[in-house]
C-alpha cells in the first residue's frame, strides 16, 4: 500500500494529468454552465452583431479546448487508436464493421439528401426555414453570419472532435480511470450531450446519440479524419437548408 499510493497520487496529480482534469471539469461544468449564462443573453440582445461575437466566442473557446488536449496527450493518441479487439469485439468483428459502415453511410445520406433538395428547391428551404425559427437566434440569416458559419462549422468538426472523441476516449480509457473503450466512449458521448443542453433535454440526448455514432467511426477506424468531415458537414448543411434572412422571413 505505501508504494502503490504514491504512484497513484502520481497519476492523478502530475502536471500533466491536472491540466487533463481541468480540461475535463471545464467540458462538464463550465462549457454548460458558460451556455446556461450566453444563450439567454444571446436571446434577449437587440443588438444586429450579436451572433457573429456568440461565434467568436465559440471559435476561440473551441480551438483553446482543442489545443489544450493535444498538448497533453499528443497528436498521436488524439487522432488515432489502436483498438483492442477483446474490449470492443462487438464493433470489430464483422457484424460490427458492418453496422458501423451503414451507419456511416446513413448518416451521410441524412445529411447530404436534404441538402441537396434543398439547394434545388425555394419550397424546401422555406419549410426549413419556419422550422429552424426557434434556433434563429444562435442559426446564421445575414450574409456575414453565413460567413462566420463556415468558420465556426470547420472549427467544431475539428476541435470538438478532438475534443470529445480523441481525448476523452484516450483519458477515460488510458489514465486515470482505466475504463473499457465501451465505457469511455459511453461516457464521452454522454459529456458531448451535456455539452450541447443549450438545444434542450431532447436536443442534448441526439447529439449523445450522434457523438457515439461518430465514436464508433473514430474506433472503427481508427483514424479521426472521418468523424470530423462527417461532423463539420452535418453542421454546414444548415447554409443549404435555410435562406439567407430567413430569421426575419415572415
Amino acid at each position: 500500500m505505501i508504494s502503490w499510493f504514491p504512484s497513484l497520487l502520481t497519476v492523478w496529480t502530475g502536471p500533466g494529468m491536472f491540466v487533463q482534469h481541468f480540461l475535463v471539469l471545464v467540458l462538464i461544468v463550465a462549457m454548460p454552465l458558460w451556455d446556461w449564462y450566453e444563450i439567454p443573453r444571446l436571446k434577449a440582445s437587440t443588438e444586429p452583431r450579436k451572433k457573429i461575437r456568440y461565434y467568436r466566442k465559440i471559435v476561440a473557446a473551441l480551438w483553446t479546448c482543442a489545443a489544450v488536449a493535444v498538448l497533453t496527450v499528443g497528436v498521436v493518441p488524439v487522432f488515432t487508436t489502436r483498438k483492442m479487439p477483446v474490449e470492443i469485439s462487438w464493433l470489430t468483428g464483422s457484424l460490427g464493421k458492418a453496422i458501423v459502415e451503414g451507419i456511416t453511410g446513413g448518416m451521410l445520406i441524412a445529411i447530404m439528401v436534404p441538402a441537396v433538395l434543398a439547394l434545388w428547391s425555394d419550397k424546401i428551404r422555406t419549410k426549413a426555414g419556419k422550422a429552424a425559427k426557434k434556433l434563429a437566434f444562435l442559426l446564421p440569416s445575414t450574409g456575414e453570419e453565413r460567413r462566420w458559419w463556415w468558420l465556426v462549422c470547420i472549427t467544431a468538426g475539428i476541435c470538438e472532435e478532438v475534443v470529445y472523441r480523441g481525448f476523452l476516449l484516450h483519458y477515460f480509457h488510458i489514465l486515470p480511470f482505466h475504463l473499457s473503450l465501451t465505457w469511455a466512449l459511453v461516457v464521452s458521448s454522454v459529456i458531448f450531450g451535456i455539452g450541447h443542453l443549450y438545444q434542450g433535454v431532447a436536443g442534448a440526448v441526439q447529439t449523445a446519440v450522434i457523438g457515439f455514432m461518430l465514436g464508433a467511426i473514430f474506433l472503427t477506424t481508427g483514424n479521426l479524419v472521418i468523424p470530423i468531415v462527417v461532423h463539420a458537414v452535418m453542421d454546414l448543411r444548415v447554409l443549404a437548408m435555410l435562406n439567407e434572412g430567413f430569421a426575419t422571413a415572415e
